[in-house]
């Protein structure tokens, strides 16, 4: 079958570009992160909207690959995995490096929120705390002679 090179060619083509989006992925997370660290806002939305095209690249690389994967013998199969391997391996240490990037930033967002729960908490009581002293507007407090 003349076009079993091709087929192959073709897959480690998208797989390819696949460990390069992974690449770019880690690139915006580490932005990412420094923008959660820095407090940045506009930077954290940017690296979330880059982030949110990079996995739509993704996703259009999974579909034009799984017709190609749908259609490889099994001997090709075989062939495609020892082609593959060394770049398998550089996507996984990608993936853990982005996992790990991206695990960090979920617990500072985590602590982040805690903390602000925290803070709205003790607000709420300190607002319920201040209920004692008379409305706002010309009511006066139960503690207030004209009571």
């Amino acid at each position: 079958m003349p076009q079993t090179p091709s087929l192959i060619n073709q897959i480690l083509e998208c797989l390819k570009k696949q460990k390069d989006c992974y690449a770019q992925l880690l690139e915006i997370a580490r932005r990412q992160q420094k923008a959660i660290d820095e407090q940045n806002d506009p930077d954290l939305i940017k690296a979330l909207q880059d982030k949110n095209m990079l996995l739509q690249t993704l996703q259009g690389l999974d579909e034009e690959m799984q017709p190609l994967l749908e259609n490889i013998s099994d001997s090709d199969r075989a062939l495609l995995i020892q082609k593959g391997q060394a770049l398998k391996d550089e996507a996984a240490q990608v993936l853990e490096e982005l996992i790990a990037v991206e695990d960090a930033c979920a617990k500072i967002l985590n602590d982040k929120k805690e903390e602000t729960a925290d803070q709205m908490k003790v607000f709420q009581e300190r607002k319920q705390g201040l209920k004692g002293y008379g409305e706002p507007g010309g009511k006066s407090s139960r503690f207030s002679q004209e009571g």
